[in-house]
């Protein structure tokens, strides 16, 4: 088993700030925080320590040069959002960076994205279900 931990926590930190922290306390995975840019009003959300707009082969590489120099792994990119949200317009952003963080996962190698289902609170469980699929 190898520690990591969600790199959300460090929300004025750049990647390669995080990593050499990460390395340098023992830990050798991270989860990477991939919410679009700007601000969210959650705690947590709202952090991007990869940014996965337009992300190429050469941000690719980027981040695989810092992960070797610090001898680090990526666990899983995460996002996690409401894709369920009742705003039918908020809820096609969502699931647009989504598919983004989906992307960057398979260039970066990294077999896991980490999210939610997410719930529409003014529907039934039942309803959010079949939303779901």
């Amino acid at each position: 088993m190898k520690l990591g931990f969600m790199t959300a926590a460090f929300p004025n930190l750049s990647f390669e700030e995080v990593a050499a922290w990460a390395a340098g306390n023992g830990f050798e995975m991270l989860e990477v925080a991939c919410w679009p840019l700007g601000k969210d009003s959650r705690r947590y959300a709202g952090v991007t320590l990869i940014d996965v707009d337009d992300f190429s082969a050469a941000d690719a590489k980027a981040i695989q040069v810092v992960l070797a120099k610090y001898d680090l792994k990526i666990s899983s990119l995460g996002y996690y959002p409401n894709p369920l949200h009742p705003d039918p317009e908020h809820r096609a952003m969502v699931i647009d960076h989504l598919k983004k963080v989906i992307l960057a996962a398979e260039k970066l190698g990294v077999p896991i994205v980490g999210t939610f289902v997410g719930r529409d609170k003014s529907k039934t469980m039942e309803d959010n279900l079949e939303n779901f699929k």
